[in-house]
Order: C-alpha cells, then structure tokens, then sequence
C-alpha cells in the first residue's frame, strides 16, 4: 500500500530522471538537491529527504526517503512539492512546463497520481491546465509547422545572443536565411525583427504559407541554416550552440524536427579527436613531474579501468611508436565517433576524476586548472558544449578529501 514517504520517493525520482534525459542524471540530482535545501527553511520535514552520493550515473541508492515522513499531515507535504515543481517551472518557461508536468503525470503513472491527488492535493492535471490557460500564444495540443519553425528560430537566435550579442545574432540569421532563399525560397516566409528599432511585436514571424511546404523540404533548410550558423560561431572560436538546442527544445518540438528531418548535431570535432588530444595533454602534465615512461603508465592503467564501465575505451590504446622522433602513439580504433554525446561526457568526466584520484593528493592539487589551461581553445569549448563539468570534478575531490 502506498503512503506520502514512497509516493515522496517515486515523485521526486521521476523529476530527476525526466530532467536527467536533457543534461545528466548527476546534474539533475544535484539540481533538486539544491531545491530541496532552500525549501527546508519552510518544510523543515524535507530534512527527511536525502540525495546522496551525486556522483553515481544511475539514480538507484541516491534518494532516500526516511519512513518518518509519513508522520507529517500528507497536504503538507503536498505543499511542498507543488513548490518544488513550481521553481522547477519557472527555469523551463510556461510551455516548456507544460510539458514537463505531462511527462511527470505519464510517467510517475496513474497509482501514484491518484495519491497525489487525492491524498496529499497535488494536481498536476490542474497545473498542466493553468499553464495551458495562462500560455494562449500557442496551441501545444496541435502543433503547427509554422509554431515548430518559429520556436527553433526563437531558441536559436537566442543561443546565438548568448554567446556574442543580439544585433549579431539578429544579423546572422537574418543573413543565413536570405543567402539560402535561392535554394529554398519558402524561406521567404520568415522574417527576423530586431524589436528594439521596429514596431512589430514579435522577433521571429512566420507566415502560414510555409505549413503548406513538405516537412523534408523544410527540415533541409532548417538542417543547412543549423550547420552555417554552427560553423560560424566555431570558427569564432564560440560554443556549439547544438548542445543549447536540445535543452531548450521541449520533446515535442525535438519529435516535430526530427520527423521533419531536421539533424541537430555538432559540425565541430569528433569525439576520435577529443579523446586523442585529451589523452596527449594528461601524458604531457604527468610528465612533468615524473617521467613520461611512467605518464604513460598511469593513462593505460587508467583507460583500463574505464573500460570496464564504458566499453567502448577498449579500442583506445597508447603504444610505443614506430616513427622515428616519436616516443609513443594513440591509438583509436573501433566506431567512437559514433557514441552517444551522454556516453562521451561521461567517460571524459570519468577519465578525469580517475586520473586526478590516481595521482595523490600533493601532485593532484591544481591538477584540473593545469589541465584546462593547457587544453587548445577549440577542444575546451568542445568538453563545455557536450557539459564536461570541471567544477563538479573539482567538488568531488574536495569532498572525497574530507571524508577521508
């Protein structure tokens, strides 16, 4: 029989992992673990919710919730996780927590609604409603071409914004599209206000003509306005603002691009590269406090040890050369390029909590800022944009430190 301390449980892991899919599962449980601890200066029962060791990449063990819980009145507690979701909300925007609360309510399943319903007074089918009320501007029940273009647009010049400025982002979009209307000229549909020297009211307009193109035909354009603008901001030595995209694409919006056939990747390089250039780096630091010989031993050993966990490692190797001049070579084989940018993230993430563990605390100690400072431009923008974390590495050091 269920009651508010597992109902608690099951509520809170569904969030983690929904936010989980966007970034990861330790960002998401550190995220809610912050929430949580704001929200016990008016819940104080929320004392009896515990997130423990963030570090794990799966959720399971993470989140206890202590029995005692259930002395507390269940609309209380109720209370306190309909401010919970609320906070959650009002980081995503109306529409993007509309969808939110749709996925809580299908995956948390109809048991556990009916509970927090009807015992402990949340109703995320009212919550989903006000949002729907309070957002007119689009109709997210039937999503037209036009609203799907209009709010890639949307995000994508705001993504552009972020990393230079809005004129520039205005004016480079505005450019890409008209260079492309020779090749598609629907695109002449689409008009990109700067809103600060026009009287219009919105930035991105899209007229209803382009709901009658074919979806293929559209998700071309779209696709090639994507991979310029992309290139663009990398050969400006920005961020990929492929990454931005998908966190701040809803699931729907992603489904309705994809089914357009919309590719939203990175044009920039490939993981192959990443690892490679990265393995060299981490050879060269330890190197200079011990020998090469010896760097090249603490890596294998490490690449090793992470094999274990991600499979894929195997096919990395650091042998003795064979040219001449060369000491030793990386050597990737398999399909790495091909793994997932979760998997890639993950294992780099992985790769460099390792290797600063390994190498004790006296030569540790600034070892994830000599490492960062030595990285090219290029790739440390590359670690950033798939959410290589450094300071969450450099957390977790200080942390195990303590405890030891």
């Amino acid at each position: 029989m269920l009651d508010s301390a597992e109902v608690t449980r099951q509520f809170i892991e569904t969030i983690i992992e929904i936010i989980g899919r966007k970034t990861s599962q330790e960002y998401a449980a550190v995220t809610i673990q912050n929430l949580l601890k704001k929200l016990r200066m008016t819940y104080p029962f929320l004392r009896e919710v515990e997130i423990k060791n963030t570090r794990s990449v799966e959720l399971e063990g993470t989140l206890i919730v202590n029995d005692t819980l259930n002395l507390i009145p269940p609309k209380e507690i109720g209370r306190s996780l309909k401010e919970l979701l609320t906070k959650i909300m009002s980081s995503l925007g109306k529409n993007a927590g509309y969808f939110f609360i749709r996925e809580t309510r299908e995956k948390i399943g109809i048991e556990y609604d009916t509970f927090l319903l009807k015992t402990m007074d949340v109703d995320l089918t009212l919550m989903q409603s006000t949002l729907i009320v309070e957002n007119k501007s689009i109709n997210v029940l039937e999503i037209q071409k036009s609203d799907v273009i209009r709010r890639f647009l949307k995000v994508l010049l705001e993504s552009v914004e972020k990393q230079t400025s809005k004129s520039f982002a205005i004016a480079c979009i505005h450019q890409h599209l008209h260079k492309l209307q020779s090749s598609y000229p629907f695109l002449s549909f689409i008009v990109v206000n700067d809103l600060r020297y026009t009287h219009v009211s919105d930035e991105i307009v899209v007229q209803s003509e382009i709901n009658t193109i074919q979806p293929l035909d559209l998700g071309r354009a779209l696709t090639f306005l994507l991979k310029e603008i992309d290139k663009t901001l990398t050969d400006l030595e920005k961020h990929s603002i492929i990454s931005e995209l998908k966190t701040h694409l809803t699931t729907e919006y992603l489904t309705k691009l994809k089914e357009m056939g919309v590719a939203i990747a990175s044009q920039g390089i490939e993981y192959s590269a990443v690892y490679s250039y990265i393995i060299k780096i981490m050879v060269e630091i330890i190197s200079r406090t011990s020998s090469e010989k010896n760097a090249i031993a603490v890596v294998n050993s490490v690449l090793r040890i992470i094999e274990m966990k991600y499979e894929f490692i195997k096919n990395i190797q650091i042998e003795t050369a064979t040219n001449q001049g060369e000491t030793y070579r990386i050597v990737i084989g398999g399909n790495l390029d091909a793994i997932s940018e979760t998997d890639a993230r993950r294992s780099i993430q992985f790769f460099i909590e390792i290797i600063t563990e390994s190498l004790g605390e006296k030569i540790s100690q600034g070892f994830i800022q000599e490492f960062k400072n030595s990285l090219d431009k290029k790739y440390l923008l590359k670690l950033e944009e798939i959410g290589v974390n450094f300071h969450m590495i450099e957390l977790h050091k200080e942390m195990s430190v303590k405890t030891e």
